[in-house]
């Protein structure tokens, strides 16, 4: 299932190259990737820069994983040896770290063959879906939208007969007709999630939200907007409030230091990313709703001679 194992990824993001050498680690013969075994990258490579340098590198994704063991804690399936030189594999099967490395697959993304990605993809989705469910007010009614999603996703037909059941569970008027839409366009318009809240009337006047799912490493940049009331929707649903928006990646998004990484390209989307999903699963007793992801055991199977 896995792929490219021996491409780098493109720039110096500390959480990026820190998710590599933890793929890496985990699918080593030895179940564990070094300080020399990067440096052996660096010459195989053709795509580093000349700016690139192993010892500092290293030192930062060794740093953050340090970060990560002391933020995600029992759930981190890794650590930095006692000298420093080597990132190793600490896994034992229980749930928490299982939901890390599932994260940790959907966010190399670009290292999982494409016959497996929708896999990937999906099992992230209903995570997400109920993580978004618990962070909803209590007598919410939350529904996904993506195609043959099951029991989660109701909503069936075009995209247009999607958008017209949606406006109807918002009670609002759809401000859009047939023709605006592609006839064969069956995708989810760029809501993934949808919640609301009737108060107990039938009356317009709600409180919405909506979310976006998305694994890219890049596109989150524009995706985060796909779900937004504001930037996207208002036309389509002609709402007496708009709805909150939220972004799931399964990126950690964050510097060293703990703050947010490329914070100014944080739109009005709430973003959950690998910390926030990780510790809502742990706060609302998730563990055992995630789905099942036998790709987690597929990317253990698979070993780097």
């Amino acid at each position: 299932m896995l792929d490219s194992l021996d491409t780098p990824p493109s720039g110096n993001d500390v959480f990026i190259w820190t998710d590599y050498l933890e793929l890496r680690a985990l699918t080593s013969a030895d179940s564990c990737f070094s300080r020399g075994d990067l440096a052996s990258v660096e010459g195989r490579s053709k795509d580093l820069g000349r700016g690139f340098k192993v010892e500092s590198q290293w030192r930062a994704v060794a740093d953050f994983a340090g970060v990560r063991l002391n933020d995600f804690g029992k759930n981190y399936p890794f650590a930095v040896s006692a000298d420093g030189d080597t990132l190793e594999v600490h896994f034992d099967n229980e749930p928490g770290k299982r939901m890390y490395l599932g994260l940790l697959l959907a966010a190399c993304m670009r290292n999982i063959k494409n016959s497996h990605r929708g896999v990937v993809a999906r099992a992230f989705e209903e995570a997400c879906f109920n993580v978004f469910e618990k962070l909803m007010p209590e007598g919410s009614t939350v529904r996904a939208t993506w195609a043959n999603g099951g029991p989660e996703a109701p909503y069936v037909g075009t995209l247009y007969d999607k958008m017209v059941q949606i406006a109807r569970d918002l009670r609002c008027t759809p401000n859009f007709e047939p023709h605006d839409f592609k006839p064969s366009d069956s995708g989810d318009g760029g809501i993934d999630l949808i919640a609301w809240h009737d108060m107990s009337d039938t009356r317009e006047g709600l409180p919405i939200a909506a979310g976006q799912v998305g694994c890219s490493r890049e596109e989150w940049r524009s995706k985060q907007c796909e779900a937004s009331w504001l930037a996207k929707h208002s036309r389509h649903f002609p709402l007496m409030h708009g709805w909150a928006t939220y972004y799931f990646m399964p990126l950690d998004l964050r510097e060293a230091d703990g703050r947010w990484a490329y914070k100014s390209d944080i739109g009005s989307a709430i973003i959950v990313d690998r910390l926030r999903i990780l510790r809502l699963v742990e706060r609302y007793d998730l563990l055992s709703t995630m789905p099942n992801m036998p790709f987690i055991d597929e990317a253990l199977a698979y070993r780097v001679i």
